[in-house]
């Protein structure tokens, strides 16, 4: 009786599983910073983040924790938006985070971080105190298609490839 019950309500619970309801946030708040450092805390494995521009104090220190506890994170990111003095990219670069500069595209303008190849976060939302703090911005959570999820992966790991670490390296000692 006890296996026909759980059986049962597996079944009952699957259709709200694979229709998982999205979240979906604006800023000026910090509701997209707090969902994106919850995710990065969340993360068991893996982060594949595409992001423009990165400098809020507590994602970087989320994703600085996350490698530390053996999370592979890998982030591309825009040279330019790289080089302004506020960015952590430098930051993040040097605490041994993989982390590359574009090379190929006018700009790097993704908004995006895929994690434990299971859930994805995008929007318009940079990674970034003012994007919290002043910007218009929005953020979507989390995806979980099947589908969907794959063919963000998919960008991404493309993107990384024709983003190569040589002239990402090379970026990084200038």
């Amino acid at each position: 009786m006890k296996k026909i019950f759980c059986v049962l309500l597996v079944l009952c619970l699957m259709p709200f599983a694979v229709n998982a309801k999205v979240e979906v946030y604006f800023s000026p708040s910090n509701k997209c910073e707090k969902g994106i450092v919850e995710a990065i805390d969340d993360a068991d494995t893996e982060i594949e983040a595409a992001v423009y521009a990165i400098n809020n104090d507590n994602i970087v220190e989320a994703l600085k924790k996350a490698h530390d506890r053996g999370v592979k994170i890998k982030i591309l990111t825009d040279r330019l938006q790289a080089a302004n003095k506020s960015s952590k990219v430098r930051e993040l670069y040097d605490y041994g985070i993989n982390i590359r500069v574009h090379s190929k595209h006018k700009i790097e303008h993704n908004k995006f971080a895929v994690f434990d190849n299971e859930s994805v976060v995008t929007g318009s939302y940079n990674w970034t105190n003012p994007a919290t703090n002043k910007n218009s911005e929005n953020c979507v959570f989390f995806i979980r298609d099947k589908d969907a999820v794959e063919e963000y992966d998919n960008r991404f790991k493309y993107l990384w490839q024709i983003n190569t670490k040589k002239k990402s390296d090379l970026w990084f000692e200038k």
